[in-house]
C-alpha cells in the first residue's frame, strides 16, 4: 500500500480507503441493516492489507455501518487507523451535538479522526452552519478532544465548493471525482494548494463506469483498475474511497493502489478511449447511491437512469433488450418513469443535482418510442 502526506494533517493516509455505505446488508427496505458476519471481516482484511482510512456516516446503512466500523477495529492498534464519519445538519444543534456521543459508542472509541458535515452547501454553511452554531459546536468538541479534525463533505457546485474551501475552517474534505465527474478537478487542486487534505468519493462512477465491459484497457488493466488509476495518479488527491463488498474487490484495489505513479502513456490513451464512449452521459449521470429512494409514487429511480444509460449510451442493447425489461418489468410493478408524478420530493435528496422529474420524462419518452433499443 501506497501513502500521502493529508495535507497539512501531519498524517500518513492509504492512497485507498474503505467506504462503508456499501457493505453487505441483511433485511430489506427500512429492516436493511448491515450483515456484521460479513461485513466485518472484509474490513478487517482491508485494514490487514494496509488501508488506514475508513469513512463512514451517521445514516449509512440505516446507521448500522458505523456499528461494524466500531467492530471491525478491535484489536488493531487505534493511533494506526483514521476513521471518518459524518453528521447532517438535518435537526436541531442539541440533538446534532448529540449524535457525536452516539457515534463516539458505536464506533468503539474516545475520538473521531475526521468528523465531516455531511453533504454541505455553501448556503447551508452560510445561513445555518455559521449562525446557528454548528461551527462552535464542532470547534468544541475538538477542543474537548472527541474529534481531531473538522471536515466536510460536499456535491455543491464548484464555485461554492471553493468557496467552502476559502474559510479556512476545514482541514479536509471528501469530494466526487473520477471519469464521468471532473467538474471539481480546478477546487481539487486548489484545496491542495490550501494545505487541506483530499478525499474523493466515487472513483470509478459508483460502478457504473465498470460496466463499459466491452472497452478492453491494456497493460492487463480492468476498467474499474484504470477508473480508480486516473483518480489516485493525481498529486492533489490523497485518498479514493471505494466501497468494496467483496474480498476480490479488495484484493484487486489494493494492488491498484499500490501505484500513485504518473498515468503511463497507454493509460492515457485507454482513457481518452473511455472518455470518448461516455460522451453524453453526464446529463443522465446517477451514481446509484439511492439518496433519492424511497420515491412516494413507487419509481425506481436508479434503475430507470441504469437503463436508459445501458441502452443509450453503452450500447448494451445488442445484448439485452432495455426497452422490453423496462415494459414488462418495471412499468407492471408501478416503478418505471411514467409513473413519475413530479412531487419533486427527490430533488433536494439527490446530491448531484440531477433534475429528476424532468429526466423521468426523458426515460418515459425514449422507452415509450416503438424499436427504439
Amino acid at each position: 500500500m501506497q501513502y500521502k502526506n493529508f495535507g497539512n494533517t501531519g498524517i500518513q493516509i492509504s492512497t485507498l480507503g474503505f467506504g462503508a455505505m456499501r457493505l453487505p446488508t441483511i433485511g430489506e427496505e427500512d429492516d436493511t441493516q448491515v450483515d456484521l458476519e460479513k461485513a466485518v471481516p472484509l474490513l478487517k482484511r482491508g485494514l490487514d492489507l494496509g488501508i488506514n482510512y475508513i469513512d463512514t456516516a451517521w445514516m449509512y446503512l440505516n446507521q448500522t455501518s458505523e456499528i461494524a466500523v466500531g467492530k471491525a477495529i478491535e484489536g488493531y492498534a487505534r493511533e494506526k487507523i483514521y476513521i471518518a464519519t459524518k453528521n447532517m445538519i438535518d435537526t436541531d444543534l442539541k440533538a446534532w451535538r448529540e449524535r457525536l456521543d452516539i457515534q463516539l459508542q458505536r464506533l468503539n472509541t474516545d475520538y473521531i479522526d475526521f468528523y465531516h458535515i455531511h453533504g454541505l452547501q455553501w448556503r447551508v454553511f452560510r445561513k445555518k452552519a455559521v449562525p446557528e452554531g454548528y461551527i462552535k459546536a464542532l470547534e468544541q468538541a475538538r477542543s474537548e478532544g472527541l474529534i481531531r479534525h473538522i471536515s466536510f463533505s460536499c456535491h455543491d457546485s464548484p464555485q461554492n465548493l471553493m468557496h467552502l474551501i476559502d474559510t479556512g475552517e476545514f482541514s479536509s474534505m471528501l469530494v466526487q471525482n473520477n471519469l464521468l465527474h471532473r467538474m471539481s478537478e480546478t477546487a481539487i487542486d486548489h484545496a491542495h494548494q490550501k494545505g487541506m487534505g483530499v478525499a474523493i468519493m466515487g472513483p470509478v462512477g459508483g460502478g457504473r463506469i465498470e460496466f463499459l465491459s466491452h472497452l478492453k484497457p491494456r497493460e492487463g488493466r480492468t476498467v474499474s483498475e484504470l477508473a480508480l488509476r486516473y483518480v489516485i495518479s493525481n498529486p492533489a488527491i490523497h485518498v479514493a474511497l471505494s466501497g468494496m463488498n467483496t474480498m476480490e474487490m479488495i484484493e484487486e484495489n489494493v494492488n491498484t493502489a499500490d501505484n500513485i505513479q504518473p498515468l503511463t502513456q497507454i493509460e492515457t490513451e485507454d482513457i481518452d478511449q473511455m472518455l470518448e464512449q461516455l460522451k453524453g452521459l453526464e446529463d443522465l449521470y446517477c451514481t446509484g447511491c439511492d439518496y433519492c429512494m424511497p420515491c412516494p409514487n413507487g419509481v425506481n429511480i436508479p434503475v430507470n437512469f441504469m437503463f436508459m444509460n445501458y441502452d443509450r449510451f453503452y450500447d448494451f442493447g445488442r445484448v439485452t433488450d432495455y426497452r422490453k425489461l423496462y415494459n414488462e418489468l418495471l412499468k407492471p410493478a408501478g416503478a418505471s418513469a411514467d409513473s413519475c408524478a413530479d412531487c419533486e420530493e427527490c430533488v433536494e435528496k439527490c446530491p448531484q443535482n440531477i433534475p429528476i422529474p424532468e429526466r423521468m420524462q426523458d426515460v418515459a419518452a425514449h422507452f415509450a418510442v416503438e424499436g427504439n433499443t
